[in-house]
């Protein structure tokens, strides 16, 4: 069986430079076997990178001015981002990340004018974040000695998307427009898209991956002087965030925003994440976890490290056991409620215990750490959680993952015995609204390991929930449902209600991953697989 790897994060532009850099040194395969045979040259059909990026957010591993650079300087020219009047906002898109804010009136960025050719082919993508709807705003534009040959951005009159794009740089020109059929909604991270297809003459705009309006019969025009901006147009100014723009000399179609498989017959044998894969901003295997024998001892036990950037922690709580028989014969969070020591003599021998594990945010030095309760999740935004997780059933409700809002869970995955024993994602409606959206699934055979998988799908007000690779089905969200940021730690083997701690668990959890945005189904159900091996 072939393993296919699969990137997200932090690690996505190193793996594409790899590939990229891979790729070309495989191209020069070309030889002649006799004296007047003709040459032959072996080409990877794989999918044309983006001519320039521009990632517009920190994080560790990533400097502020790394975010401005360009991220491919080797395949479309060096073009970083220059300008004035930018702040950088924390946790805008994931807690512990710093990303790229314009006021709305005066915040720009510019990129050479060869960054894009808005005359030829090409297409422009970036995740957005409006805050404000009261004019229409542009967040990306080329300029030109006359009017912009190229606008994004929110057109107030419609309340939609639009992109629009001029025949010509001075008056009179026709303006081919494309609105979006959704309407923007405020504060919610969303991925735009626009591609120009010079040969068909099109405009397309994608909302999500979703191709949302074509016009035809474009003539487009460019401005070889005429500088890339973010963040404005000829008058307009955007306000909220950018992140992850890039620029392409080709068209988009859909394989690039949900991904490219080797197996896929035009992805030239290589695996490709997509345009919308979420970011993985925490993920603990408890390779490396010690059990806990007293929270107040050593700082460095009682714990679970992060495997990503962000280095966060799992702080074990009393009597938690890390075992060595997880769902791939490796190591696993063992909770159930007696503390793990074996010997007699011992004074915790035999002792009943509430045990859990919660997040933690490093405030100190590595080498000297101070360590905060804190969220993982920006539950205001999209998010995905996945782990591996088996139980005693008779031990009734238990809750696998939650995390706090306030006196309550803002969501929880758990396990039920009603129904005959059911999976169930909860998702709140608010902080002071006991109102609660469920997706469930049939439970069954809960004492063996079980992938579970919930997405919360912010944009289309959706919760779902996934068992074993397999979806169970999208439930919409309450109408009273809002976004909102829940404060709390995300906790594993218990849940939170105004009356105290709740549904504690009693089994194992292994291969926790916790994203921000939506892990799509084929994602689930590869990642389902490669963690079944």
């Amino acid at each position: 069986m072939t393993n296919h790897i699969y990137f997200f994060g932090p690690a996505r532009k190193a793996a594409l430079r790899l590939a990229v850099a891979f790729t070309a040194a495989l191209l020069p395969l070309a030889a002649a076997t006799t004296a007047d045979a003709k040459p032959r040259a072996t080409t990877l059909d794989r999918p044309s990178p983006a001519t320039a990026m521009w990632g517009l957010e920190a994080y560790p591993g990533i400097t502020q001015a790394q975010g401005l650079a360009d991220g491919q300087p080797a395949v479309g020219g060096d073009t970083p981002l220059t300008g004035s009047g930018i702040s950088w906002q924390d946790d805008a898109r994931f807690v512990g990340g710093q990303t790229v804010a314009f006021d709305g009136t005066s915040s720009s960025l510019s990129a050479s004018p060869s960054a894009l050719n808005t005359a030829g082919t090409f297409s422009l993508a970036a995740w957005v974040r409006l805050t404000d709807t009261s004019v229409s705003r542009v967040f990306a534009s080329k300029a030109s000695a006359g009017q912009a040959t190229l606008s994004v951005g929110y057109d107030k009159t419609s309340d939609r998307w639009q992109v629009q794009m001029p025949s010509k740089t001075g008056k009179g020109g026709k303006v081919s427009i494309a609105r979006s059929t959704s309407a923007p909604q405020i504060g919610l991270w969303t991925h735009l898209a626009v591609v120009h297809d010079v040969t068909a003459r099109t405009l397309t705009l994608w909302v999500d991956g979703v191709a949302e309006a074509t016009v035809g019969n474009v003539t487009a025009v460019n401005d070889p002087s005429g500088e890339v901006r973010l963040g404005r147009g000829d008058t307009t100014w955007w306000q909220g965030n950018l992140a992850n723009v890039r620029a392409y000399d080709r068209v988009l179609v859909g394989k690039d925003f949900t991904g490219w498989l080797a197996s896929d017959p035009d992805s030239g044998g290589f695996n490709e994440p997509g345009l919308l894969q979420p970011w993985q901003v925490g993920g603990w295997n408890f390779e490396a976890a010690t059990p806990c024998y007293e929270e107040n001892l050593d700082p460095t036990l009682c714990s679970a490290p992060d495997s990503t950037a962000f280095g966060r922690q799992l702080a074990l709580t009393q009597g938690a056991f890390i075992a060595s028989d997880g769902h791939r014969g490796s190591s696993a969070l063992a909770l159930d409620g007696t503390h793990w020591i074996d010997d007699p003599s011992d004074p915790h021998y035999g002792e009943a215990t509430r045990e859990y594990a919660r997040t933690q945010t490093n405030l100190g030095e590595p080498q000297n750490p101070v360590w905060q309760d804190g969220p993982v999740l920006r539950t205001d935004q999209s998010f995905t959680v996945s782990t591996w997780v088996r139980l005693d059933p008779a031990q009734g409700a238990q809750t696998v993952l939650s995390q706090d809002d306030v006196d309550r869970s803002a969501f929880r995955v758990a396990y039920e015995p009603n129904n005959g024993g059911q999976w169930v994602f909860a998702v709140a409606d608010g902080a002071d609204d006991p109102a609660t959206t469920y997706a469930t699934a049939p439970a069954t055979a809960v004492d063996q390991w079980h992938h579970l998988v919930a997405v919360l799908d912010a944009t289309h007000r959706q919760a779902r929930l996934y068992v074993d690779g397999t979806a169970a089905g999208a439930v919409g969200l309450n109408a009273a449902w809002q976004p909102r940021q829940a404060p709390g730690a995300l906790l594993v083997g218990r849940s939170t209600t105004p009356a105290g701690p709740d549904g504690w668990l009693y089994g194992q959890v292994d291969d926790l991953g916790v994203y921000q945005g939506v892990l799509n189904e084929a994602d689930v159900q590869r990642l389902f697989t490669e963690q079944a091996l």
